[in-house]
């Protein structure tokens, strides 16, 4: 395999291609990607992003079978909130927020009770224009942020509330708790939020849930500090795709977690708001720290997710981008 740096003024991503001693079939990649996790992990905790290009990846199962060689556990995407479609198993579409709005960066499932170590993105089918999968270096970020906005997030952490709503009455911002917890059983999803350690109660609407979490994270091989969360994203006040009522492209009114409502919101762990000002100023560094490159057919993105942030540009044309996690 060939590696380098993918663009000349960023160290974030690393470019792997096939060399002259190898071919680019799927059974190389994967046979490759096999014997090496230790070359993949050197990589990929250096650069926090790996570029795989010019194999013959062109469906869901090739794309399942190249990241499982990999990373082998693979993970359903249960107590995520984004609206997707699951293609195959453990393999989903990665977004199907309408095209014309632009995913923030964040932390895959960092409010959740679970979040993956590792994302695997391929890309099927390119936009006419826009669509790139956009990233950012979590520990640029952390470094970059007001040192005293950084510190009131260390020092309170971040709760994320959310109300969701129940499938078969009133439809609310983002997706409902059966598509939340991938089951129609309510014991079932009560067993993910107890294990998760998230408080809840069951209301006329959905269920509301409530979950504390900190709002950087320490690599557990780099030690490395990074920022790692979605506060920004979950902020009532904040424009985000997040409060997209289902099924009309629209943005809903007065969103919130409260009993009467349906929605997410966040608030510092302590229960006191968040000033939306912070908010700004987090998303502005972010935005000066993101990387930009376009997509090509057969395109297979590894991301560490404590160590990069992503997030999805508006797009014209069809585009088919697929995500697997471990």
């Amino acid at each position: 395999m060939n590696f380098q740096r993918l663009l000349p003024d960023s160290s974030l991503t690393i470019l792997v291609t096939p060399n002259s001693r190898s071919t680019k079939s799927l059974d190389s990649l994967v046979n490759w990607s096999a014997d090496n996790h230790d070359i993949i992990d050197q990589y990929l905790y250096e650069a926090g992003v790996l570029l795989i290009r010019g194999f013959d990846v062109l469906s869901a199962t090739e794309f399942k079978l190249a990241s499982a060689a990999i990373s082998s556990n693979l993970r359903n995407y249960t107590g995520g909130d984004a609206p997707r479609f699951d293609v195959i198993d453990k393999v989903y579409t990665s977004t199907e927020y309408p095209k014309q709005f632009e995913v923030m960066l964040h932390n895959e499932l960092s409010y959740a009770g679970w979040s993956p170590d590792r994302l695997f993105f391929c890309c099927l089918v390119t936009s006419k224009s826009g669509g790139e999968t956009h990233i950012a270096d979590g520990r640029r970020i952390y470094n970059s942020i007001d040192p005293e906005v950084r510190d009131r997030f260390e020092k309170n952490g971040i709760t994320y509330l959310q109300h969701l709503w129940d499938k078969n009455g009133p439809s609310g911002a983002g997706i409902s708790w059966q598509e939340t917890f991938e089951t129609e059983c309510e014991a079932t999803a009560e067993a993910y939020l107890y294990n998760s350690s998230m408080q809840f109660e069951w209301t006329d609407l959905g269920i509301r849930t409530s979950a504390t979490k900190h709002a950087s994270r320490v690599h557990p091989m780099t030690e490395e500090k990074c920022w790692y969360n979605q506060a920004d994203q979950w902020h009532r006040d904040m424009d985000s795709p997040k409060n997209l009522v289902s099924g009309t492209g629209e943005l809903a009114k007065n969103t919130t977690s409260g009993e009467q409502t349906l929605g997410n919101h966040v608030c510092f762990g302590d229960g006191s708001p968040i000033d939306t000002a912070d908010l700004y100023h987090i998303r502005e560094v972010s935005k000066n720290c993101e990387v930009v490159f376009p997509w090509q057919q057969g395109d297979i993105m590894v991301i560490d997710n404590t160590l990069t942030m992503h997030g999805r540009k508006p797009f014209q044309g069809d585009r088919q981008v697929l995500v697997a996690m471990a």
